[in-house]
């Protein structure tokens, strides 16, 4: 498969920009997404508010960082907006495309310097039964995966908690 264009990327992202600007410039926008729907940051930590739910209330959390499986800190930028009203989600999702485009280019930047050759071996195949966890950030905020694999690597359980269960109390 080929890998997207650098320039692809960044267009994108211009274009979203640009339609987000063209929502929070309307002043129906404006007066229907500010000071609504407002989470404060103690409520989003009881609930366990996740992603930019918990990003727009002032949390500074993201597993990409947090539950980190490689180096992005060059690269990576957590969005974090304070007001916890509907205007703030929106800015975080406004502004994670183009933290989003930054770290895309950079990973592509970086792919690029390996000729794609992979830089670790494959794990191999476990001589008895064995299991895992996987920690993601999905656009909704922390995915957790928990699997379970006999000694043919047959899946004998799985557990996948997305952060829509965290979330739907809290918006």
């Amino acid at each position: 498969h080929a890998l997207p264009e650098r320039s692809a990327l960044e267009e994108v992202a211009a274009d979203l920009a640009d339609l987000a600007d063209t929502a929070v410039s309307s002043t129906t926008v404006i007066d229907r997404f500010t000071g609504t729907g407002v989470l404060e940051r103690q409520q989003a930590i009881d609930l366990g508010a996740l992603g930019y739910v918990a990003r727009a209330c002032g949390l500074d959390i993201d597993a990409r960082r947090d539950h980190a499986f490689c180096d992005l800190a060059d690269a990576l930028r957590v969005v974090v907006h304070h007001e916890g009203d509907v205007m703030s989600r929106f800015a975080c999702r406004r502004d994670e495309f183009a933290a989003s485009t930054e770290l895309l280019t950079w990973l592509l930047d970086r792919l690029a310097a390996t000729d794609g050759e992979p830089t670790h071996a494959p794990l191999g195949r476990p001589a008895t039964s064995t299991s895992g966890v996987g920690i993601v950030e999905g656009w909704r905020g922390t995915i957790v995966h928990r699997v379970e694999l006999d000694a043919d690597t047959s899946l004998t359980r799985v557990n996948v908690v997305d952060p829509s269960f965290f979330n739907w109390r809290a918006v």
